[in-house]
């Protein structure tokens, strides 16, 4: 909203009464903002997360920790790079956006918002952070058996205390501790898990909403021709009907 491209290209869209080109525009710019903020909270987590599954005393545990923070980690690198590449896209449009209206004017523009084919980019967006959240449901699942095999090892450290009492309270209590670690990640699987999800369905609402937006425009034309045609008698909409 604030880059200057942006916001000349909003304006003069406003001030030139192209709201629905406008409303399209703006739903784009609405969804980067929303999806930076997403990866960018996530990202910070999954940062302060790393530090803590390096602390796992399990030297196994530790390895596949670190193993599904990397991969998570790489999820979200792929998100932000896409991020800075539809940015970057955004700000080139506009910018030819802008030069196309003051070399041959209104209807220039908007042909260049189409050419812009947002709903198209929603569509690819919804795929990608639909395989992402199907990831990471699937590494959800992979922390979860790990924590299944934790508590089995630690049911077993209890037993064995019986005959060894020396050594095993310590070794329970890493056990514990490592269960926390692996509590904490998994929240945040989750927690990022529903995060792309989130971002693909807006992906969705945002297409379906501009689709619906498209299809009303087209019908209100062809009654608008169907009435000329008819020598300016009344024409039923059947959206208004509804």
């Amino acid at each position: 909203n604030e880059h200057p491209q942006i916001a000349e290209l909003m304006e003069t869209l406003d001030k030139n009464g192209m709201q629905k080109e406008k409303t399209e525009v703006q739903s784009l710019v609405d969804y980067i903002g929303d999806m930076e903020h997403t990866l960018a909270g996530i990202l910070s987590e999954l940062q302060n997360m790393r530090q803590e599954i390096s602390l796992i005393h399990n030297s196994s545990l530790r390895a596949k920790c670190q193993n599904l923070v990397q991969k998570t980690n790489d999820k979200i690198r792929q998100g932000l790079a896409i991020l800075k590449k539809m940015k970057d896209n955004l700000i080139r449009s506009a910018t030819d956006a802008m030069k196309a209206f003051r070399e041959k004017g209104k209807d220039a523009l908007a042909s260049s918002v189409r050419a812009m084919k947002i709903t198209e980019v929603f569509d690819k967006m919804a795929v990608m952070f639909r395989k992402l959240s199907k990831d990471m449901a699937q590494d959800k699942v992979k922390l979860d058996s790990m924590q299944s095999e934790l508590r089995s090892a630690k049911g077993h450290l209890k037993n064995v205390g019986l005959l060894f009492v020396g050594r095993t309270p310590k070794e329970a209590e890493q056990a514990k501790s490592d269960k926390g670690a692996l509590t904490r990640l998994s929240r945040l699987f989750d927690k990022a898990g529903k995060g792309f999800a989130d971002i693909e369905q807006k992906a969705m609402d945002a297409a379906d909403k501009l689709r619906v937006s498209r299809v009303k425009d087209s019908v209100k034309t062809e009654l608008q021709n169907l009435k000329s045609a008819a020598g300016g008698k009344t024409v039923s909409d059947p959206f208004r009907d509804r």
